[in-house]
């Protein structure tokens, strides 16, 4: 026999997996709408024989190659993501800790923490090594 209080528990992690799927699909639900958004935008403009101002072609126009060079010429890009994941990790490390002293659940934190500090240790030997044109 299904018994709802005993299964209520369970619904609470599912829950929790399906935030980051709905997250991820509303971003690229957005993005799609508001690529169909410009090219409606261009597709009226020319069907009305108006100029196409630039900066509604420069994502366009801009490959995915130039892109992604022009994001690697900042040598500081990966330190917000290692700033991230070092808060991440100590607040889940005091946030366990509170939680259940003497318990191991802090550890938990260990996992982001060390990945942030992975990342400034990357950034560091990545900000000595000389430039490429």
């Amino acid at each position: 026999m299904f018994d709802i209080q005993s299964a209520l528990p369970l619904f609470i992690p599912i829950l929790a997996m399906f935030i980051p799927i709905i997250a991820i699909l509303s971003h690229y639900i957005g993005k799609a709408h508001s690529e169909r958004q410009r090219h409606e935008t261009i597709r009226e403009l020319a069907r009305a024989g108006q100029p196409i101002p630039p900066e509604l072609l420069a994502d366009v126009q801009d490959s995915d190659w130039r892109r992604a060079r022009r994001d690697q010429a900042n040598p500081n890009r990966i330190l917000v993501p290692a700033v991230i994941n070092i808060g991440v990790g100590l607040g889940l490390m005091g946030m366990f800790s509170l939680m259940m002293p003497g318990a191991w659940l802090w550890s938990i934190g260990l996992l982001p923490l060390f990945i942030g500090i992975g990342l400034v240790l990357y950034w560091a030997v990545e900000r000595k090594q000389p430039q490429q044109p």
